[in-house]
């Protein structure tokens, strides 16, 4: 099958003859793609080591006077062969590091969960006020002074027309039960 002598494939590359280049290329680029195939490669893989190869060969072995004395063959695919084993090594590190984000995505994904509690939260505040709204306007009254700070039992018995401080106190007991009732009927 070999057609070329080694010499000629190294002076080709050398001196850049495209001919002798074009052979070279039709005897080894199909063994190369059926190595690379089954390394877990595809045919495009195969076609840049081989053109990686071609230019490590030449960065190498054309200096003054060529120096290389063994197989072309053999050198061109071991060449390929560190080239992909190398691509693999880095494909590996690559997946390493795509790995590492993703497990500090999901350390970090308390972010997400506090997101989604905040939006758990909104629909719980909406649905309180939606209850709230049920309420009698007095009890409403009543807790919306309570809820701005107001403690004075006195004022808050004045402001509601009632009788004493008790009569508030069970007010309060009463309308805020209501409230819990309404709540967990209609949002839980």
């Amino acid at each position: 099958m070999k057609s070329l002598s080694d010499e000629a494939c190294l002076k080709a590359i050398c001196q850049g003859h495209s001919g002798i280049l074009r052979e070279i290329y039709r005897e080894y680029a199909t063994p190369l793609k059926y190595w690379v195939a089954k390394n877990g490669g595809q045919p495009e893989d195969a076609r840049d080591l081989m053109q990686e190869a071609l230019i490590a060969i030449y960065d190498r072995y054309c200096g003054s006077p060529p120096s290389f004395k063994g197989s072309f063959g053999g050198l061109l695919m071991t060449i390929a062969k560190r080239k992909w084993y190398e691509c693999l090594r880095q494909k590996k590190r690559e997946t390493n590091v795509r790995v590492e984000e993703i497990y500090r995505q999901l350390e970090e994904a308390p972010e997400f969960e506090s997101a989604e509690e905040a939006m758990l939260q909104k629909k719980r505040m909406d649905c309180l006020e939606e209850v709230f709204g049920q309420l009698s306007e007095q009890c409403q009254r009543l807790l919306q002074l309570y809820a701005q700070g107001q403690d004075d039992v006195e004022k808050i018995t004045n402001a509601l027309n009632m009788t004493n401080a008790n009569a508030v106190y069970q007010a309060r007991h009463r309308c805020l039960n209501r409230w819990k009732q309404l709540f967990y009927e209609r949002c839980k």
